[in-house]
């Protein structure tokens, strides 16, 4: 009877086929692979939408490539619809060189300094992409494989046991909102901040285009000085050698030479950094010459009377300003999100399964976190502290503005008096170093007289072009400091 028993195997009263452990292996290999060919089905359509890898190499022909400065005419249609706010669209010529304005455009184009910053635009937008990204829920399956040779001997109907079950957090609703909201304030603020720092670049590299045309009027005035100079120091030695001059005439004309050739270097030297400072900030190699041409200077004349119409509306005109702002109400909708998030967590679960047994159940369950430890509050009071720091930042940048704007109307106005003081005094001079040249013609005045005269009229000149040098770097600061739009500038405020 166990010879017969054992040779036919145990039956399944279900199927009444033999139920031995041989056959127990394939009925768990038949089921299953159905219900996996379905979850690798599900899980292709997840990751179809994934996205994939691809290396960018950081060798030297792909920093080469970055550096490589774009061609002319992709730089005038970029020009011609440039996007910020404060730079108005320019067609850029460029046959007879360029002028300041129109340096002040390339610059926000083909900078590599600004292509870096406006590469920040991606990542906060990205934030404000994921900020958006509700949690995703949990699938669970299990299954409860007999194992064991005397697992059907105990029982004859035992069955694999399977289990499924989908889990998601629903209070991540709770906070999804604040989190957008802060996520695109700043990514705002961002934009806002980007476009300000473009315009500080505009305008620095406008100042400098202003003052290397400055520098080269000046540099032939400072080297004809120099040369008089030394002129008159050979001629001072020779009348010495006669008996006409004193060593003390010498010390002191060798004093005034010494003093010109110190500032024609140092003319000569700012010029060369200006110059290397526009390459750098055009992203031109070095030995590039750039031919700058004198553009329109059609500042509006302010005086400290403008002072009360220049500070009105200063707020919503300087974008650094409203990026601070922005910036509060992103740190606004942060703090309401950690308080929000003080509500305990809870997942909601639901899934069917069956035991050993062939027992089929369905189950619902939730999960409620028990704010013991952790009731969120230190995120709580770093968005409190956050929120006050952003506060007393825009507070003390909206004071800096005004005062910046106080004290740049009341340097442009002492440098006008200066300006104003030089140039009326120049007809003087031209008039004095004109009849001392005819006068030394005619024999009637000796030469170093009339090369006196000269350099004083020379020193005079460069003092000119230096205090027009300063109204303009004056006047291009108050219009950063008032938030007045570049290349779209008012005579009066």
């Amino acid at each position: 009877m166990h010879e017969a028993q054992q040779d036919s195997g145990i039956l399944d009263p279900r199927t009444r086929s033999p139920m031995n452990q041989s056959h127990q292996q394939p009925d768990a290999a038949r089921l299953a692979p159905g219900r996996g060919v379905r979850l690798m089905a599900l899980l292709g359509l997840l990751l179809a939408g994934c996205s994939t890898y691809h290396p960018q190499p950081l060798d030297s022909a792909a920093v080469n490539s970055a550096l490589r400065p774009p061609d002319a005419p992709p730089v005038r249609i970029a020009a011609d619809k440039i996007g910020n706010p404060l730079l108005r669209p320019l067609v850029i010529d460029g046959r007879d060189g360029f002028t300041p304005d129109e340096i002040a455009v390339m610059t926000v184009i083909a900078s590599p300094q600004l292509r870096a910053l406006r590469d920040q635009r991606g990542v906060a937008r990205s934030q404000l992409l994921q900020a958006g990204i509700l949690p995703n829920p949990q699938f669970g399956f299990t299954f409860d494989q007999l194992h064991g040779s005397n697992a059907a001997t105990l029982d004859p109907t035992l069955e694999n046991g399977r289990g499924l079950g989908l889990t998601w957090e629903v209070t991540s609703l709770l906070v999804r909102g604040d989190n957008v909201a802060a996520a695109r304030a700043t990514a705002d603020a961002l934009d806002l901040s980007i476009a300000w720092q473009e315009w500080q670049a505009a305008q620095d590299a406008r100042l400098r285009a202003f003052r290397v045309i400055s520098l080269e009027q000046r540099l032939p005035l400072a080297r004809a000085s120099e040369d008089d100079l030394a002129e008159t120091v050979k001629l001072i030695q020779q009348a010495m050698a006669l008996g006409q001059k004193t060593a003390s005439d010498l010390t002191t004309a060798t004093a005034e030479w010494t003093q010109a050739q110190a500032e024609r270097l140092a003319v000569d030297q700012q010029l060369n950094a200006d110059r290397t400072a526009l390459d750098v900030a055009l992203g031109q190699p070095a030995d590039t010459p750039l031919r700058l041409k004198p553009g329109p200077v059609d500042f509006f004349s302010a005086t400290q009377s403008d002072a009360s119409r220049l500070l009105e509306g200063l707020e919503k005109r300087r974008l650094d300003l409203v990026a601070l702002r922005l910036g509060y109400e992103s740190g606004e909708a942060a703090l309401r999100a950690a308080v929000k998030a003080q509500f305990p967590k809870i997942g909601l679960s639901f899934g069917k399964s069956n035991d050993t047994s062939d027992v089929r159940t369905r189950n619902y369950g939730v999960t409620v976190d028990l704010p013991v430890f952790d009731r969120n509050q230190g995120q709580i009071a770093i968005g409190r502290a956050t929120r006050q720091q952003l506060f007393d930042e825009y507070v003390a940048r909206v004071a800096e503005a005004r005062a910046e704007v106080a004290q740049g109307l009341a340097d442009l106005e002492g440098v006008r008096l200066q300006l104003q003081s030089v140039a009326g005094s120049l007809p003087a001079l031209e008039q004095l170093a004109t009849s001392l040249d005819k006068a030394f013609q005619s024999g009637n005045a000796d030469v170093l007289t009339a090369r006196e005269a000269r350099g004083a009229l020379a020193a005079r000149r460069i003092e000119r072009s230096r205090l027009e040098q300063s109204l303009v770097e004056l006047e291009i600061a108050l219009e950063i400091a008032t938030g007045r739009p570049l290349l779209d500038r008012d005579r009066r405020p």
